[in-house]
């Protein structure tokens, strides 16, 4: 007798040479390994922001964040995190952090690139605008941000404990 399936939820591809990268929810252990790996462009920003060290400004992204996800390359390994802290019902704070392993592989990169609108379509359904700043040095998260059709809103010349440039952003 035959059963017919039904959606039940997503499918993760399995990890072989020919998948590629995919998310899911964060777990505690990923916030060390994404700590001590993360790309030097995003620890720069995190001090320069709050002052705080990768491994903390990860545990309170991970707490605050609904959702809180990890990133992962098609061999297996952690190539960074995003949420959105929320801070309405409407509204949230979007963040992400990255190793350099998520910029070194093509078909990963690739991969992150398209998969990064479908889920900001999916999370503009929950948090109709998102927000935050930006290091005007991290090139790499200037340029994202700029082609997933975020709109920079205004310039803070001193932001932050070092008093560096930032960029305010919002996407409605």
């Amino acid at each position: 007798m035959s059963i017919p399936i039904r959606r039940v939820g997503r499918v993760l591809p399995h990890k072989s040479e020919e998948t590629v990268a995919y998310q899911r929810l964060t777990q505690l252990d990923d916030i060390k390994k994404i700590a001590d790996n993360m790309r030097e462009e995003d620890m720069a920003e995190i001090k320069a922001q709050s002052g705080l060290e990768p491994l903390a400004s990860l545990f309170y992204c991970f707490f605050k964040s609904s959702p809180c996800m990890t990133m992962i390359s098609r061999h297996g390994h952690r190539m960074g995190m995003w949420g959105v802290v929320p801070e309405s019902e409407t509204s949230g704070r979007i963040w992400m952090l990255g190793c350099q392993s998520m910029l070194d592989d093509t078909k990963d990169k690739r991969t992150f690139l398209r998969q990064s609108k479908i889920e900001l379509r999916k999370i503009l359904k929950e948090y109709p605008v998102l927000f935050n700043v930006v290091d005007s040095r991290n090139e790499v998260h200037v340029r994202w941000l700029q082609w997933m059709g975020f709109t920079f809103i205004k310039k803070h010349s001193e932001y932050g404990p070092e008093k560096r440039p930032f960029y305010e952003f919002v996407r409605i």
